[in-house]
């Protein structure tokens, strides 16, 4: 039994190109998951008045006052700490917090 082929081309040139093209394909999806998984690390300073300084530092991670048992992973940006998470330090809310270029 004979097996036809496309002229100028076999089964490996085939291959190859099959292999090129779902790699050119998978790319995109490989370079987003490799951003989503080393994100930018981000500071956020609480800034109310008595506090000893406390900054949120998202490469680090944060205790969770609230919730003892689920402190904060390290690589969760500030935005998305669950709304009811406060300050370890003064007990203030989100809302007390700004962003900052580098930790203090």
């Amino acid at each position: 039994m004979s097996q036809k082929t496309l002229p100028g081309s076999s089964r490996r040139d085939l291959l190859r190109r099959a292999l090129a093209v779902l790699f050119a394909l998978a790319a995109p999806l490989i370079r987003g998951r490799a951003a989503r998984a080393n994100p930018p690390t981000e500071f956020w300073k609480c800034t109310f008045g008595d506090c000893d300084p406390y900054v949120y530092d998202s490469s680090e991670g944060a205790p969770n006052p609230l919730h003892p048992d689920h402190p904060i992973p390290p690589g969760v940006s500030f935005e998305d700490l669950p709304n009811d998470w406060i300050c370890p330090v003064c007990g203030s809310g989100k809302e007390m917090f700004k962003r900052v270029a580098e930790k203090p």
